[in-house]
């Protein structure tokens, strides 16, 4: 599989999450090109991403409006996709079977971890078929689904061969120049490089910031986990408690640790690696950090209660903060610059296809009206605060007219007088 399979792949395993087939009659929430983007299609990949963030980030959801600004890049994503899909077409761009098996094989292996979090190669297949079904997708109907992903892919990697520079020694050195100025907090340099270009000043920092957390002390521990939220009552949180303590008793009275993890935690994610994760000093929070970068290597924590719940963490293993230098991450640094370049080529190549074709979008999201109700608000803000500018321009002017009048008119009267003197 070529570099730019590999990049996309990702892309390719979302098509389980693509809903129902599409029927001859269902509603869309778009056309591109008279084509419709259907609702079915919509909803399914609307909700896998509600429910990654459920999971994930559940504090973003409760954000107003979050939900209606994670549907519209999902509509986004999908009259990006009809834009390739169509692009293939036009450019008669063709795939092999082998090149659909060879994705769907590729897929599969992510279906190799059970439920439990445990390694089972022989009921990938059987995974993979029951999410098949699950999205009411038939293998032939998302091999079809499959064929469309590939054929874009082909379009974009050809778009990209044309137009993406390749990345040269000089462009990694540039880079790294600006990341280490960051690290050593070069004022001047980086004064330097906010005055010339802002954004490259903050694409230095990020990659700062993430160097930091690489080559930082760690340390590698075992996790159990007992939930408790806002949403869990008095009662239920004392039980938590109370479970914690027993637990840690068992762990005292010779429980192996991996057992206790498969037996009370209640992060089911981390089960595929035995309730082991890595935590970097500085980052967790500080009742786990403390906890963790203070006990040695093989012991184990009391219960430690978080905003989160209650841990139990066992240390096993430590790594002290490292040094590094251009040599170490130059490869890291070219594959970023090649990989920015990919990402900024297939944005442009969207754009010049989405600004060619006819798009209707006919879903609707409450916070569209509410920005509109926003615009319309500042929109007014604004022509009341130029009509008290006109107002007060206004004024002033006849303010200077009428002092103007009074002078001629005081001249007038003075010229009279100064007649009748003579």
């Amino acid at each position: 599989m070529n570099k730019m399979n590999k990049f996309l792949l990702p892309a390719l395993a979302l098509c389980l999450a693509a809903g129902a087939e599409g029927k001859v009659m269902e509603s869309s929430v778009a056309t591109v090109n008279g084509k419709p983007v259907l609702a079915s299609e919509y909803d399914a990949n609307y909700q896998q991403i509600i429910e990654q963030y459920q999971a994930a980030a559940p504090q973003f959801l409760e954000q107003p409006y979050a939900k209606d600004f994670l549907g519209k890049e999902v509509l986004k994503e999908l009259i990006s996709k009809e834009l390739l899909y169509q692009a293939a077409d036009e450019a008669k761009i063709t795939v092999k079977d082998s090149e659909i098996d060879e994705s769907i094989n590729q897929i599969k292996t992510r279906f190799i971890i059970d439920e439990e979090g445990k390694q089972d190669p022989k009921g990938a297949d059987k995974r993979f078929n029951e999410a098949l079904k699950k999205q009411h997708l038939t293998l032939k109907s998302y091999k079809e689904k499959l064929k469309n992903e590939i054929k874009a892919q082909k379009a974009v990697e050809a778009q990209i061969q044309a137009t993406v520079k390749p990345v040269e020694e000089a462009d990694v050195k540039a880079l790294y120049a600006n990341v280490e100025a960051v690290l050593k907090n070069n004022t001047k340099a980086l004064q330097k490089l906010e005055k010339e270009d802002p954004m490259k000043l903050r694409e230095a920092q990020l990659i700062a910031a993430k160097l930091k957390q690489l080559t930082a002390e760690q340390v590698r521990v075992g996790h159990i986990y007992l939930a408790v939220t806002k949403d869990t009552s008095k009662e239920d949180a004392k039980k938590k408690e109370e479970l914690a303590k027993q637990i840690k008793k068992e762990l005292d009275g010779g429980m192996d640790f991996s057992a206790a993890v498969k037996k009370y935690t209640e992060d089911k994610a981390a089960l595929a690696s035995g309730g082991d994760m890595i935590l970097i000093k500085g980052i967790a929070p500080k009742e786990i950090d403390e906890a963790a970068f203070s006990l040695a290597v093989g012991k184990t924590s009391q219960p430690i209660k978080s905003d989160l719940g209650w841990h139990i963490i066992k240390v096993k293993e430590k790594r002290a903060e490292k040094e590094i230098g251009y040599d170490d991450i130059s490869r890291d640094l070219a594959q970023y610059v090649a990989q920015q370049r990919i990402q900024t080529a297939m944005a442009q190549y969207i754009d010049e296809l989405a600004e060619k074709a006819d798009i209707k979008v006919t879903k609707t999201f409450e916070v569209d009206a509410q920005i509109e109700a926003e615009a319309a608000k500042r929109a007014a803000e604004e022509a009341k605060k130029e009509a008290g500018k006109v107002a007060q321009e206004d004024k002033k002017e006849s303010a200077k007219e009428e002092k103007s009048a009074k002078k001629e008119q005081k001249e007038v009267t003075k010229a009279e007088k100064d007649g009748a003197k003579n």
